[in-house]
């Protein structure tokens, strides 16, 4: 999103303030939404995701697995758990539907007392790395992948897959989907032991979400399953 579209012109030195002002606006934005960097694009390494088999499918919807085979859940006695990344900031057009930067951040405390619950019945809860304790990270954002293949290519806001299924439209000739992911790692050594990716078409995202209470009620669902995917308990 351009956000000096709606400007008019201005000499350069304001310009220059402006696009600075609104710069610390926008990542003020996403940092209450939960995003860990600023353009997180850049920080994609597509091959790691070929490791990643599809394991279920529905319409609308994918699952991936990977498994490290050296994983062995008796191996672990707790599990530390990140905080939720949500790749979303406040945005106008979403505000309308009462999902503002507000109900982005109680989305996103709701969903990690949920996650923690989850993951306290199943394994234990851990607030330290150490030994046998493993630590689970987890996102939701929206991405665009490669056609007939899973690969990231380019992660997008949330608000992005509802926009284009909306309008129909597309980015680099893909339809934006939203994925939610899963990541399972050795809290001392940061092997990965298991990931899960839970992967929505933007049509069936937009059918299903239409308000925050919804949105935080499906994603929860997912989180969960992504988890016990990138666990092996599903």
């Amino acid at each position: 999103m351009n956000l000096l579209s709606n400007f008019a012109p201005l000499p350069r030195f304001k310009r220059l303030v402006t696009r600075l002002c609104l710069s610390g606006v926008a990542c003020f934005l996403i940092a209450c939404a939960g995003l860990q960097q600023q353009d997180p694009t850049e920080y994609i390494n597509a091959a790691d995701y070929d490791r990643l088999k599809l394991v279920s499918t529905q319409p609308g919807i994918k699952i991936y697995r990977y498994l490290n085979p050296e994983f062995k859940r008796s191996d672990y006695r707790a599990v530390m758990v990140d905080p939720i990344v949500l790749y979303q900031g406040a945005d106008k057009d979403l505000a309308k539907k009462g999902i503002t930067e507000e109900s982005i951040y109680r989305i996103r405390n709701a969903m990690d007392i949920s996650m923690r619950q989850l993951v306290r019945k199943q394994f234990g809860i851990s607030y330290k790395p150490g030994q046998r304790v493993a630590r689970l990270s987890t996102a939701v954002t929206g991405v665009v992948v490669d056609s007939g293949s899973f690969r990231p290519k380019q992660l997008v806001p949330i608000t992005t897959v509802l926009k284009a299924a909306g309008q129909g439209s597309s980015i680099g000739g893909s339809q934006p989907q939203l994925m939610v992911e899963a990541k399972l790692l050795d809290s001392v050594s940061g092997k990965l032991l298991g990931e899960g990716v839970y992967l929505v078409s933007s049509d069936q995202f937009r059918r299903e979400v239409d308000s925050p209470e919804k949105f935080q009620i499906l994603a929860s669902q997912w989180v969960k399953t992504a988890i016990g995917v990138a666990s092996g308990l599903r």
